[in-house]
């Protein structure tokens, strides 16, 4: 299960370098599974630019914004596995939810902006 938990960590918060939003910058993000059997707690350092989600793999479809007040709608398609995360960025801190329908795991994450 760790490409599901490894491929929402990477896009969660990871996008090209376009024109500044007020989310921009470097994140610690951390995933942490409560229900399934994905990996317990992951954590990488990861971007965000233009308050854009996109893409940060060949074989993944990504589609997700961070909109003006914060708030992270994300969706990760790899093959016929389905990840979604919503929750909201506030400051230099963030939190959410995660699911996976198609691996039977969900839980939450949490992030820090790095200075």
């Amino acid at each position: 299960m760790k490409s599901v938990s490894f491929t929402l960590a990477v896009l969660l918060l990871s996008s090209p370098a376009v024109a500044g939003g007020s989310y921009d910058g470097k994140w610690a993000v951390q995933l942490v599974t409560e229900k399934g059997d994905c990996d317990r707690s992951l954590s990488w350092d990861v971007g965000v630019a233009a308050d854009r989600i996109a893409d940060g793999g060949v074989f993944v479809k990504t589609s997700g914004v961070v909109d003006p007040h914060g708030r992270v709608t994300l969706t990760v398609m790899q093959g016929s596995d389905r990840v979604s995360a919503s929750g909201k960025l506030s400051g230099a801190a963030g939190s959410g939810a995660w699911t996976s329908p198609t691996r039977a795991c969900s839980g939450r994450w949490l992030a820090s902006k790095r200075a």
